[in-house]
């Protein structure tokens, strides 16, 4: 169960917002505006301030991530698609209160970090008692991935995996038969177990009890994200990462009948290894990293790390690409989409690691492996979403009354 409740906290960090009310907002950093004009650049802040005033929108998140170039490996078997649709409707006060308590886990001492995780606890509860989401989501594993788990624990798991479950006043249901689409094996296991149709369980009071009280994991998904935001967010990382940042306002948009202006943000990755500016950013990366996580490293370790990034860095950069595109409404500024893409070439690190001497497994000899990610970001009826609805004849199963096994198997 704690994988279910750390995907619905996963989810909080798709969130552009976060619905925050006016007067407890902290300042937020201006957004990089590169060359834009005045107007332009006026138009992304004004975006800023109005999606964290957002408090429900729905969500449809498509994320691929695949390799090419491996001759004896066939693309399919190195993809990974994932589609997510969502609605979301938050409490403003609890969510910015775990947003705020999230970097600070683990950075005290013991006494101090189960104060935390105790705070963490409650503000969990407040959260799943407030919070309603309706998810669908759909899942294609890469076939290197089934092959290898297959061969670890003797058994594959689904190629392609759907889940639809739903949040509401502190339940959170799940529909099976969607579930044992998945498989015919899982359905038949789904079966044995009487597991169909929609399920629900009290998760509030789960949560209060020992069964599901380790807020451990839920901690470290929302560390993740919410350490990456402050990094970016960093006044000095900022400052070094600008010269090197591009942002172009391209031709406007019509969606849903409205005008969107559409903006694309890129780092120039090639340059910016190739100056002393990486060599500072990579410093204060190292040590922000062990201010957030409390484990900071000593000067022999940090000057390890920032000539292997240094060496990785140099050798990937030439042929990198990372970049942004927003669509931002002209007359109210919401974010109705917002997309990343990261490409990277992987053929020049395997010729450094053959001249160094490295034996390179056959699959990768002659070889010109490419990683691409791309990820996109749709957003809409923003403080009009639908509401969250009880699934209908859905069946209430106390988890204390079901075995170990049958928890791991809803899990």
């Amino acid at each position: 169960m704690q994988f279910l409740a750390a995907l619905l906290m996963s989810v909080l960090l798709w969130w552009p917002g976060g619905g925050v009310a006016q007067q407890d907002w902290e300042p937020l950093p201006p957004p990089f505006c590169g060359e834009l004009s005045e107007a332009d650049c006026q138009l992304l802040i004004d975006s800023q301030e109005m999606m964290r005033n957002v408090s429900s929108l729905r969500l449809s998140m498509a994320l691929e991530a695949d390799v090419t170039g491996i001759p004896t490996i066939a693309e399919e078997d190195l993809a990974f698609e994932m589609q997510i649709d969502t609605t979301m409707h938050l409490d403003p006060e609890v969510y910015e209160r775990m947003r705020r308590l999230a970097p600070e886990m683990g950075k005290d001492s013991d006494e101090e970090l189960s104060d935390q995780y105790e705070q963490l606890g409650d503000l969990l509860v407040q959260f799943y008692e407030t919070a309603a989401m309706d998810i669908q989501l759909q899942m294609a594993l890469p076939r290197l991935l089934i092959d290898a788990v297959e061969q670890e624990e003797g058994v594959a798991p689904p190629e392609q995996i759907g889940l639809e479950m739903r949040l509401l006043d502190g339940y959170m249901y799940i529909n099976m038969e969607k579930l044992a689409e998945s498989s015919p094996e899982l359905r038949a296991q789904l079966e044995r177990e009487r597991m169909n149709g929609w399920i629900g369980f009290d998760l509030v009071s789960q949560i209060r009890s020992d069964l599901l009280r380790s807020t451990s994991g839920t901690a470290e998904s929302l560390q993740m994200g919410m350490w990456s935001a402050q990094l970016m967010n960093d006044e000095t990382i900022r400052q070094l990462l600008e010269p090197y940042i591009t942002v172009q306002r391209l031709d406007d948009e019509e969606r849903n009948g409205e005008q969107v202006a559409v903006f694309r943000t890129s780092l120039d990755f090639a340059r910016l290894a190739a100056r002393p500016d990486f060599s500072r950013l990579l410093r204060v990366l190292v040590d922000r990293v062990g201010e957030l996580t409390g484990e900071p490293m000593n000067d022999q370790e940090i000057g390890l790390t920032i000539l292997g990034f240094q060496m990785i860095a140099n050798v990937l950069a030439r042929s990198s690409q990372f970049e942004m595109i927003q669509a931002i409404g002209v007359d109210a500024p919401y974010l109705h989409r917002q997309s990343f893409s990261v490409r990277l070439d992987f053929s020049g690190l395997l010729t450094f690691l053959a001249l160094a001497g490295e034996e390179l497994p056959a699959e990768l000899q002659g070889a010109r492996p490419i990683f691409t990610l791309d990820a996109d970001f749709r957003y809409s009826d923003f403080d009009a979403a639908p509401p969250v609805e009880k699934p209908a004849r859905a069946r209430i199963i106390p988890l204390d009354s079901l075995d170990q096994e049958t928890i791991n198997l809803i899990s």
